[in-house]
């Protein structure tokens, strides 16, 4: 019988490198977290010498460990700023007030204040906390307060080394999720291609509607799996060669947004000509119900291609050359289908039936196989591999600040190397023989 807890994961399919750098088992949180703890609390026995139990250290460390590096680092940093601002305040409260009811909401309100103006975010509460403990270990005495101060450095120490040395890696759950929107709205797109050539059906149109945003409303739910993906590749070790992995999968996740988006306004066109009735003339049309039904059949056919696309390039060396080579035939193939149905549309209009909604119909099956072009994905590929570098790991201020110090020093090194040969030319002038005119 299977412990309902321990999940294998589906390796079917995967390349041995996808399934070495993920484990994905809640089995590897658990012991992960539970060895880093254990190790911190020994290691605080070792070297701080205290009567108590130094089991702040372990409780930093379960707190520190995340299940990036990124993370990690940033948590220890401002749980260590937190602990800090604590013991500080604490300290200070207990040698020139001392300990009474409105000393302590006095170190409350400037530990929670200091917090804040340090910018602890979710760390805030753990500098009031600390001060509250430093006062009952006894008036907020020096040795407890160091006692505390350096638990916590040493549970903050291990959780750090534990992240770099078996860091996780985050990446498949966002992959999935790319590969099931890319398979539902390939489904979908089929359904109705299917449904266009069967007989009509009432309310069918409103069905597919329904069904596309029911769609897009999951899509929103998928952003928690990109941002770990994204951060879980920072400063990581093991993922060198999967830096590219989470922009390239927010990419692909960006681009079926906007395709569905456009796809809601295709059903409701759909949905339009349904209401007009006898008036409709699409879903009624012997000729161009078949012909929409093969462009959308087309652009069905793009989507799963471009789905593989999507999920090829995660490598920082991949070259996904055969599945952008047929990508490339499936668009071809959805914009040949695109042109009959548009020169349809268009015998219609100038037979006099309802241009606005045919044209409305036609801009959205223009901009679903326009957005499938092969040309975006490879200029977002060549944009996110040429802002490689130690600035696509920070935050957005301190890589901005990185990006023009660099800028910087380039110009600085360019115009120190002009200078140098100005100065070297100059100097070789000088120093030639200069030659007598001829009878001097």
């Amino acid at each position: 019988m299977p412990i309902p807890f321990i999940r294998r994961p589906d390796r079917t399919g995967r390349s041995p490198f996808s399934v070495a750098i993920e484990v994905p088992s809640d089995v590897y949180r658990i012991a992960r977290l539970t060895i880093t703890a254990t190790v911190s609390y020994l290691l605080a026995l070792y070297l701080l010498p205290s009567e108590a139990p130094p089991l702040l250290s372990p409780l930093t460390a379960l707190l520190v460990t995340q299940y990036s590096v990124y993370d990690t680092i940033r948590a220890g940093i401002l749980r260590v700023g937190a602990v800090t601002s604590g013991v500080l305040v604490a300290v200070l409260f207990s040698e020139t007030i001392g300990f009474t009811w409105w000393t302590l909401g006095l170190a409350i309100l400037a530990a929670l204040s200091i917090g804040h103006a340090l910018r602890l975010r979710e760390h805030v509460l753990e500098a009031a906390i600390s001060a509250m403990l430093i006062f009952a270990l006894g008036a907020a005495s020096e040795s407890g307060a160091l006692a505390r101060f350096m638990e916590t450095i040493v549970g903050a120490a291990t959780g750090l080394v534990a992240g770099f040395l078996v860091p996780s890696v985050r990446v498949r759950p966002a992959e999935e999720a790319v590969a099931d929107i890319s398979e539902r709205l390939r489904k979908l797109i089929s359904d109705i291609a299917e449904g266009l050539r069967d007989e009509r059906t009432p309310g069918e149109a409103l069905h597919w509607q329904q069904e596309t945003e029911r769609l897009a409303r999951d899509l929103a739910r998928t952003d928690q799996a990109l941002g770990a993906a994204e951060q879980s590749v920072k400063l990581n070790p093991r993922a060198w060669r999967i830096v590219d992995a989470g922009v390239a999968l927010r990419n692909a996740m960006e681009t079926m947004e906007h395709f569905t988006l456009t796809l809601r306004g295709l059903t409701r066109s759909l949905v339009d000509d349904e209401r007009l009735g006898r008036h409709g003339r699409l879903l009624t049309d012997p000729v161009l119900r078949p012909r929409l039904a093969d462009a959308l059949a087309g652009v069905a056919d793009g989507i799963a291609a471009y789905g593989r696309l999507a999920r090829s390039d995660l490598d920082r060396r991949a070259r996904p050359f055969k599945a952008e080579q047929n990508l490339e035939v499936r668009v071809d193939i959805a914009r040949e289908r695109r042109a009959r149905l548009a020169n349809e549309l268009h015998e219609r209009a100038a037979a006099g039936d309802l241009w606005p909604l045919y044209g409305e119909i036609s801009m959205d099956i223009d901009r679903l196989v326009e957005q499938l072009r092969v040309e975006h994905r490879r200029r977002a590929r060549e944009q996110w591999r040429r802002h490689r570098g130690t600035a696509r790991h920070l935050p957005e201020r301190p890589a901005k600040v990185v990006r023009q110090a660099g800028s910087q020093l380039r110009r600085a090194a360019g115009s120190a190397a002009a200078a140098a040969e100005e100065h070297a030319r100059e100097t070789d002038e000088e120093l030639r023989p200069r030659r007598r005119p001829p009878g001097a």
